[in-house]
């Protein structure tokens, strides 16, 4: 009689049958998660599901147990991600959609109402309590009341006011009390701070190794005495003043608080020199002066007084130049320089061939934000010029000059906000040598704000006159023109002024006694490198009486914030009057200030 397993038995073997079959792998194609504007918060919510951080292999290898325990974890995880964006009360709604074995999910996520601060309680005590530049830092802490309590921006804060402290000379400071206090019913946060901040150091002695100078002359920049508050600025202050001298590769400034005797911070200064002697050659083109070649000579530092030397020749298409100059240090006082200097141009534009030989004694200075030069020049000019009908005339000026320069700005090469303002003075007279009697005046003013993420706007001006009685013989160096790369585009360098029939028959630019020109330019980036920009220039270079007749250039441009700078092309076309209106490349490299 056959054997018939009972019927117990075979359900038993039936279920490990099923139970060892392997189930059909799913493969899953990816994780998006929806409703959130902010790439930040989609980007953190992402990095949070535990699903979204499977790696290719298990990816391609989810077993359904697998996915269904992973989507369970999606609305606790991705609720955990936006807390710290103040969003308390989330709402997840997840969706698996099917193609096969291969599976999309879909995270859609309601952030709700965000959690506020309601009150804040700050306080700063000790020695800081007192100090007024501590105590506005505390009150612009963020987040304030009435914004959305967010969890970096509130670690941010309280990162900073640490630096602040320390940038104070508070070393010993502490943080005593913080403590938030959220209410998610209320949709409400309640921040409480307070920081102990001990004791202010002073800064000690400044101690300057490294350098190849004779002792005592680099002491003169530092700009403290022992004794007085700590203040981070002022070592920042020494930076900059030995950054700008050129001499060095290194600056190293370590305060060294641990080593403080009295609370009085001494402070190392590690310098690396430069290499000492610099030659250079090159090729450059400018739109305003044409192609040409480059060779220079600088000796940073000539002797243990820190003297320096520099000597530069540039040929050019339009112009050609040799100027040499040698400078002393003038660190005592205002923190400049005594230069003396020798140049020798030639230059040709538009029927004006001109020679110049310049020498010029100057002292440099720094006033607060002004930069300051006095000078006395000597100018000796030999022009050719067709308007007069003379072959040749010759000048010689000389004149004392003042020149001054004021500006501030959060960026010095691609400042979001930034203003300037240039004003150059220039007297001569007969009695001390000159050929002709004259007052010159000229001034630059320039004015940066950015609106947006994007897009900046950028004003130029530019104002200029001259007194003399003898104005027909001024030399064409001095007489002011518009026109070029940083004047008005869309005309040629030198273009726009005063114009004379020469014994040609041909008209020529003669300059003029006075100058004026206004530009307004709109910059917007559509990466942080490369952007574009539309502007309107416009100006005119005149003698009076009538006779401003402002030319007005427009066209679009090129934005390169490139490793050295900024680089402007811009392509731009005139629009009146005398110029001969055509389309023009202009080319600006250097900063906008």
């Amino acid at each position: 009689m056959p054997f018939a397993p009972p019927a117990r038995l075979l359900a038993v073997l039936l279920l490990c049958l099923c139970v060892a079959a392997p189930a059909a792998a799913l493969e899953l194609v990816a994780v998006r998660v929806t409703g959130l504007a902010d790439e930040a918060q989609r980007g953190d919510v992402l990095d949070a599901l535990s699903l979204h951080r499977l790696n290719p292999n298990r990816r391609k290898a989810l077993t359904e147990s697998r996915l269904s325990f992973l989507l369970r974890r999606i609305p606790r995880e991705a609720r955990q991600a936006m807390e710290p964006y103040g969003y308390y009360d989330t709402q997840v709604d997840t969706e698996v959609q099917r193609d096969g074995e291969r599976v999309t999910v879909r995270v859609a996520i309601t952030p709700g109402e965000p959690v506020k601060v309601r009150k804040r309680e700050l306080a700063l005590t000790g020695a800081a309590e007192a100090d007024t530049a501590l105590s506005r830092r505390l009150q612009r802490l963020r987040p304030r009341e009435g914004q959305v309590f967010d969890h970096a921006t509130y670690e941010t804060g309280k990162a900073n006011m640490d630096r602040a402290l320390a940038a104070r000379g508070y070393f010993d400071a502490r943080l005593d009390t913080h403590r938030v206090t959220v209410s998610r019913a209320g949709h409400a946060a309640d921040i409480a701070l307070a920081w102990d901040s001990g004791e202010r150091y002073t800064l000690g002695e400044a101690t300057l190794e490294g350098h190849p100078f004779r002792p005592g002359l680099l002491e003169h920049l530092v700009p403290w005495k022992p004794g007085e508050p700590y203040d981070q600025a002022e070592l920042l202050a020494l930076q900059a003043s030995l950054a700008e001298l050129d001499y060095f590769a290194a600056i190293d400034i370590r305060p060294r608080p641990d080593d403080a005797q009295d609370k009085q911070v001494p402070v190392t200064v590690a310098l690396s020199p430069a290499k000492r002697s610099v030659y250079s050659a090159g090729v450059r083109f400018g739109t305003d002066s044409g192609l040409g070649l480059t060779g220079g000579l600088e000796r940073r530092w000539v002797n243990d007084r820190g003297h320096k030397f520099e000597s530069l020749l540039s040929l050019a298409q339009r112009r050609n130049d040799l100027a040499t100059q040698y400078r002393i240090p003038a660190f005592k006082w205002l923190d400049g320089w005594y230069t003396a200097s020798a140049r020798l141009r030639q230059e040709e534009v538009d029927g004006i061939n001109n020679e110049l030989l310049e020498v010029v004694g100057s002292r440099s200075g720094r006033l607060g934000n002004w930069n300051l030069l006095a000078a006395l020049n000597y100018r000796r000019e030999r022009f050719e010029d067709a308007a007069t009908g003379f072959d040749y005339a010759y000048s010689t000026l000389v004149y004392p000059s003042l020149w001054a320069q004021w500006g501030e700005s959060d960026d010095p090469l691609y400042p979001r906000a930034a203003r300037g303002l240039t004003v150059e003075l220039r007297a001569g007279s007969s009695a001390f040598g000159s050929d002709i009697d004259f007052l010159q005046v000229r001034a630059e003013g320039r004015w940066i704000r950015s609106f947006g993420r994007r897009h900046r706007l950028l004003l130029r001006g530019e104002a200029g006159t001259t007194v003399s009685g003898d104005f027909p013989n001024f030399p064409p160096s001095l007489r002011f023109y518009a026109g070029g790369d940083r004047s008005v585009r869309g005309y040629g360098y030198k273009e726009i002024g005063q114009y004379f029939t020469g014994t040609d028959g041909r008209r020529y630019v003669f300059g003029g006694k006075h100058l004026l020109v206004a530009s307004v330019e709109l910059e917007r980036l559509f990466t942080r490198e490369w952007g574009a920009a539309v502007f309107v220039d416009a100006g005119d270079a005149f003698d009076g009486d009538g006779s401003f007749d402002p030319q007005v250039g427009a066209g679009i441009g090129l934005r390169w914030r490139s490793p050295v700078g900024p680089v402007r092309i811009d392509v731009a076309h005139g629009f009146g009057g005398d110029a001969q209106q055509s389309i023009r490349l202009h080319l600006n490299i250097g900063p906008d200030l």
